[in-house]
């Protein structure tokens, strides 16, 4: 099962998320969940990191995926992170929506 648990600021921002596990809906190299997961929530590091232009904190090994943002952030550092962390949540949501019995997301506020 894969784990998926956004931490929320109080103005309800996301400021982290941590994936773990695997879905093993497939052989490794064939698990679609798997690839849907890790595809979206990567490719958000990379957005944040790249397009965004903001020093986050992640690591990512197998199985694992965990990305914190910094303090002191800008209004528009803010505006470009929402829009990339509620397109990845959407599209994680969509995913969970197809394969329930494959990831849990926690959506909670720190």
């Amino acid at each position: 099962m894969i784990s998926i648990s956004i931490y929320r600021n109080r103005k309800k921002g996301i400021e982290q998320f941590i994936v773990t596990g695997h879905a093993y809906a497939a052989e490794p190299g064939q698990d679609i969940v798997c690839a849907a997961v890790s595809v979206l929530t990567q490719t958000t590091v990379l957005g944040l990191y790249e397009v965004a232009q903001v020093a986050i904190e992640h690591e990512i090994k197998s199985g694992y995926l965990k990305c914190r943002l910094p303090m002191n952030l800008t209004e528009k550092e803010l505006y470009d992170i929402k829009l990339l962390m509620d397109t990845m949540l959407l599209g994680l949501k969509n995913i969970q929506e197809s394969y329930p019995q494959y990831i849990e997301i926690h959506d909670k506020e720190v």
